[in-house]
């Protein structure tokens, strides 16, 4: 109940705020932060919460020692984990969710509750992303909403000019999202943060396509910064950086961890330690920790250790890079109406030593899981339930 009113008395209180009366200073801000030093074993928030430093703190510890197992996810159920505690007995540490529903047209929230459920129930980690829907065309939504550029005219400039109407939606959106986030707080949910993910590419609206681009995703950046850290005062966030590059590089003292997402292009299955990333997104980002922030092939352990590379989590998108699925992306089941992997990026063998390595931290590895007071995922448990997976 405590929860339930602490977030219900934040929505009263912004409801008497004209939010759209707050601008960001980027100028200012950037002066502000360039009085900080930049110090990559803190957190870059000054409002963080105990659960936020906690988690921070943990994966710091951990950092050089020992990787976090983390999944991607998007439907309902989550065949994903399935197959890890299928051929494991294990799961990974961390999920990953997306606020792809929380704006636009759909404004579901519904990863947001599962992501709340994981933490909760199970004691997971949460880790959200955001791929960003906006209308296709401004001045007629019947078209749609999308986030890649090839789908939508989208400008990225005038998202960025106050007095433009991408301006004002983008504004609105940022305030949405900082709804869901408190969502989290409001639950006591430590979030890894990771907003307008891989810039460097051009696939992405927000992405680079030239100089001025840049600038605009910097500024875009520097906003949703200012007003979930000054305006919002969340607590619960800790910020991952995914430009993949040095030129889309932004302040350090507005992110705490970076990540890097990696698809190999090569045939065959890629295992590697991706070791030429890590050198060079760590070569610029200020100490800051790294990530694999996605990731098509789950890197081998004993090459991370062999290569001295040490990614802080990796996370394998969601479907058909866990398990097998047909010509129209659905998971194919077995006889017991469960899903097989995929052997063109993993099988039972190499999802058994990986989930069963040392070096590995999976759910049941976290210092505050405990079997008697959190509970298995529920697909995981029906299926133990009816009798297709044993009890571990």
């Amino acid at each position: 109940m405590l929860n339930y009113l602490k977030f219900n008395n934040y929505l009263k209180g912004i409801i008497n705020m004209n939010l759209k009366d707050y601008k960001t200073d980027v100028d200012a801000l950037l002066k502000k932060l360039d009085k900080k030093k930049v110090d990559s074993s803190r957190l870059v928030s000054d409002n963080a919460s105990e659960e936020s430093i906690q988690l921070f703190e943990y994966i710091k510890a951990n950092y050089t020692k020992r990787i976090i197992s983390g999944q991607q996810y998007l439907f309902e159920p989550e065949y994903e984990d399935v197959v890890y505690y299928r051929y494991s007995g294990r799961l990974p540490a961390m999920k990953g969710y997306d606020f792809m529903d929380d704006t636009g047209r759909n404004n579901a929230r519904e990863q947001t509750t599962r992501a709340i459920r994981w933490a909760k129930e199970s004691g997971g980690i949460v880790t959200m992303c955001w791929h960003w829907y906006v209308p296709k065309r401004m001045n007629d939504e019947s078209k749609g909403y999308a986030f890649y550029r090839e789908d939508n005219h989208f400008d990225l400039i005038k998202a960025v000019t106050e007095g433009t109407p991408e301006y004002e939606l983008v504004i609105d959106d940022i305030d949405c999202i900082a709804n869901s986030l408190r969502r989290l707080e409001s639950e006591g949910v430590a979030v890894l943060w990771r907003p307008l993910h891989e810039a460097n590419g051009d696939w992405f609206w927000w992405g680079n396509v030239g100089t001025q681009s840049i600038d605009a995703y910097k500024k875009l950046w520097y906003i949703i910064f200012d007003r979930l850290e000054n305006l919002h005062k969340l607590t619960n966030l800790i910020w991952v950086w995914n430009g993949q590059s040095k030129d889309m590089a932004v302040h350090p003292n507005t992110y705490d961890i970076v990540g890097e997402d990696i698809y190999p292009e090569k045939k065959g299955r890629d295992h590697s330690s991706q070791k030429a990333k890590f050198d060079e997104v760590t070569s610029y980002t200020h100490g800051k920790m790294a990530t694999l922030s996605e990731c098509g092939y789950i890197p081998d352990p004993d090459n991370l250790k062999k290569d001295k590379v040490y990614w802080s989590w990796w996370l394998p998108w969601w479907g058909q890079f866990v398990h097998a699925v047909d010509e129209n992306n659905r998971p194919i089941l077995d006889e017991k109406g469960m899903p097989i992997y995929n052997e063109n990026y993993l099988d039972d063998e190499y999802i058994n030593t990986v989930f069963n390595d040392d070096y590995v931290i999976t759910l049941d590895d976290l210092p505050w899981y405990d079997e008697k007071k959190h509970k298995l995922p529920p697909l995981i448990q029906q299926f133990i339930n009816e009798g297709k997976l044993p009890e571990r």
